[in-house]
């Protein structure tokens, strides 16, 4: 648990500060929601060397943008006027990028704009699929829906983000375990062993002879070895930024093991999880599909999306132009086709990107399972090839002796 300070005004106005202790900012702020209070400040406090300071993080993290969400809307729903939420949310705003966004934000408003038009100057902070659902909260007038939607779909994607990253920490530290130790092995181990066996002037097997060479080329050469790598990476970037190469590593990925599942399941729950909060919040299907496909990282999924807006667009059914593209599995376009039938193609939305979310979840808490004896037979494999070239000239030296 962490510590929050918090300021907050109470329905007659009054100011109310104090300290909370909760998993996170989201938790202070439903808290004191709960408690018919208005949110104007909450700040982590975290020690060091015995005083406390708050926390802040460069860029506008997802958990300061719920925040905002939630405390927006609450203000709206509360009947105070925007203006003076919006200035209320700068003051408290801890991301100093995020302050002088509201700050610039606030002096748009009172100009005379709207708020999605206000926000639209700020891509880095609010891309298409915020400033299109705001929009629709504007001309609909269900701003506060829009922003506590917002703001569930924004945490989910924190929660999201972190569960795949945390399940992928575990292969990067044994991948960075057998870099150290060959690295380490190369560097110090062989060499000193190369010196004794050529003290002995025994005949040294191939194997050792190919682990002796390969050692002295990185200790000689290891500067080429790092240009080769830097250029290497840097090539394999520039190919992956141009269109064709982009979509051969994301095809690539798709066909990975174990990796390739994961990335679809992701895709197909970001894009039903997204086509459910556009088509909900009242925008066109057609303006709903190319924000989605806008969203997706993966770029087969995306232009199987785009492809399929045009068919619709052109009079057919959102289900059958997904039914012939292979990266959909057929069950999706067999669930909208019902959907559409029957006119609850929100509801059905809904379901499968439950559905897919917790398929994601069972694989992210599975993969660290999955991926262990995999990376145990990696390293195994590698560890015991360099055993065996550094031990087997020992027996053909014990050998010679008896």
């Amino acid at each position: 648990m962490k510590k929050y300070a918090y300021s907050a005004r109470t329905k007659e106005g009054a100011i109310k500060r104090g300290e909370l202790e909760a998993e996170s900012r989201t938790k202070v702020v439903e808290l004191l929601q709960t408690q018919g209070l208005i949110v104007v400040t909450v700040a982590e406090k975290v020690s060091f060397f015995g005083t406390l300071s708050e926390v802040n993080v460069g860029g506008v993290p997802i958990a300061e943008k719920v925040v905002f969400m939630r405390q927006l809307a609450t203000m709206v729903s509360s009947g105070l006027p925007l203006t003076q939420a919006l200035e209320i949310l700068a003051v408290q705003a801890n991301n100093p990028q995020f302050k002088t966004v509201l700050k610039q934000v606030l002096a748009d408003v009172e100009g005379g704009k709207g708020l999605a038009e206000s926000f639209k100057k700020h891509p880095s902070v609010f891309d298409n699929i915020i400033l299109n659902l705001i929009k629709a909260g504007e001309d609909s007038g269900k701003l506060e829906e829009v922003f506590l939607k917002l703001a569930d779909e924004l945490e989910h994607q924190q929660e999201f983000q972190q569960k795949v990253q945390s399940a992928l920490i575990y292969p990067a530290i044994i991948l960075v375990v057998i870099v150290a130790v060959v690295a380490l092995v190369m560097l110090f181990l062989i060499p000193s062993v190369s010196d004794m066996y050529a003290e002995f002037g025994s005949d040294i097997p191939k194997a050792t002879k190919v682990l002796i060479a390969i050692s002295e080329f990185t200790r000689k050469f290891w500067w080429i070895l790092l240009i080769v790598f830097a250029s290497g990476a840097a090539g394999l970037k520039y190919y992956i930024d141009t269109p064709g190469g982009k979509n051969v590593w994301h095809d690539f990925q798709l066909k990975l093991p174990i990796f390739g599942n994961l990335i679809t399941k992701i895709q197909l729950a970001q894009f039903t999880n997204t086509l459910f909060l556009l088509i909900s919040s009242g925008l066109p299907i057609l303006d709903a599909l190319d924000l989605v496909s806008e969203s997706l990282s993966n770029v087969w999924f995306a232009q199987a999306v785009k492809t399929a807006s045009k068919e619709v667009e052109k009079g057919s059914s959102l289900a059958l132009p997904l039914s012939r593209e292979e990266r959909f599995p057929l069950i999706v376009s067999q669930m909208i086709s019902v959907g559409e039938e029957t006119g609850k193609l929100e509801t059905i939305l809904q379901k499968m990107a439950e559905y897919y979310n917790n398929e994601v979840k069972m694989i992210s808490d599975n993969l660290a399972v999955i991926l262990e004896p995999v990376m145990l037979i990696v390293m195994g494999v590698v560890v015991g090839f360099i055993a065996v070239a550094v031990y087997l000239p020992l027996f053909s030296i014990a050998t010679v002796m008896e």
